[in-house]
């Protein structure tokens, strides 16, 4: 005769130190997009789009372009990372900040470039860690609806 065993779920108390991950997690990939934006710029997006007045709307907003690709490659790396470092549910995490923060280069242009990288750590940073909290919420559809409510809450406030 088969004996059922009940299996409890055990909680991992992690050090302080690893608490704080998915914030150091957001500050490099920050950074990572204030870098892949500016080199996406200066090397790929200016000397295609500025070469022709057929391409002069893309020329003007070619911060905005390199940002949005660069927010696209930002985060898959950020989904390697956060698979990397045990986080739940990564895709959540990655594609809701991608969404968020989709036109960051348009929003932060023109500023100096210093301001540029703390607004850029701020933003990644703070969006990581709340949608690492989201995405810890138990049942996956309640953090999918929940994630996808303040993407879009946010997305709408932008646009205003």
């Amino acid at each position: 005769m088969a004996q059922v065993i009940q299996n409890e779920q055990s909680n991992v108390v992690k050090p302080w130190w690893a608490q704080g991950t998915i914030v150091y997690i957001g500050l490099s990939l920050g950074l990572l997009w204030w870098i892949l934006t500016a080199v996406l710029r200066q090397f790929i997006v200016e000397p295609f789009a500025c070469r022709d007045l057929s391409t002069a709307a893309a020329c003007v907003n070619a911060v905005d372009v390199s940002g949005s690709i660069a927010a696209v490659l930002v985060a898959a790396a950020g989904t390697f990372f956060l698979v990397r470092f045990v986080q739940p549910r990564p895709i959540i995490i990655s594609v809701a900040t991608a969404a968020i923060l989709w036109g960051l280069g348009g929003i932060l242009n023109g500023i100096p470039w210093f301001f540029t990288i703390l607004w850029a750590l701020f933003f990644y940073a703070a969006a990581y860690t709340l949608f690492s909290l989201v995405a810890r919420i138990s049942w996956l559809w309640v953090s999918l609806v929940v994630a996808l409510v303040i993407t879009v809450g946010v997305r709408l406030l932008l646009a205003l």
